[in-house]
């Protein structure tokens, strides 16, 4: 009888796949994601505005490594874990919406910008270019692999130390450092082809 490929993974129960990704096992990050990434995108897709999706679901992965998996430990086994992330999810995404307002209301709208003159007018546009440029390199961030995605995020979003990052992900620090390299080559590639009018050519 043919079994399931060595690895795989998709034989493991959610209790099983936890544990692993508790214990910091190499992959299990990985097949975490693979498992949950349609779940967690649609619970955030169904609360929040298309603009905010990819950040939001970014956002998700980076707090749940940067704080050691926290909230999977408080997952009682035996429960359904899809119906609790669902919960951790919608949480979440309303922290984000609650925390966006307070901003919104601390620093008011571009009109309030207008009677300050040009240096105000710079502002904004400096703001408005900085925003465009970081919702695309959250899209270049998307087409990474799940382990590609958590090197960026862990370097660059939490500037993680080597050695942190090679525990959480079950990897020596030098495999990590090659991983890193490719990772940091493919995102900067990635995010040349999507805004190549930031990166002028050099003659």
């Amino acid at each position: 009888m043919a079994g399931k490929a060595p690895g795989d993974g998709s034989e493991l129960t959610d209790i099983e796949l936890v544990d692993r990704l508790l214990r910091g096992e190499r992959g299990a990050f990985d097949l975490f994601y693979r498992r949950h990434e349609k779940l967690i995108y649609h619970c955030i897709r169904a609360r929040t505005p298309t603009a905010d999706v990819p950040d939001l679901f970014q956002g998700f992965f980076e707090r749940l490594v940067e704080r050691d998996y926290h909230i999977l430990k408080l997952w009682q086994r035996g429960t359904s874990l899809p119906i609790y992330l669902s919960k951790v999810v919608r949480n979440f995404v309303i922290d984000f919406h609650r925390a966006k307002r307070w901003r919104e209301e601390s620093v008011g709208g571009l009109a309030e910008l207008e009677p300050l003159g040009s240096s105000a007018d710079e502002m904004a546009t400096t703001t408005l270019l900085l925003k465009e440029l970081r919702r695309k390199g959250i899209e270049a961030w998307a087409k990474l692999d799940p382990r590609e995605r958590i090197l960026i995020c862990g370097k660059f979003s939490r500037d993680s130390s080597n050695e942190a990052m090679a525990a959480k992900l079950g990897m020596s620090v030098g495999a990590l450092r090659t991983a890193l390299s490719r990772a940091q080559a493919k995102f900067l590639a990635t995010l040349q082809n999507l805004v190549p009018e930031y990166f002028p050519v050099r003659v």
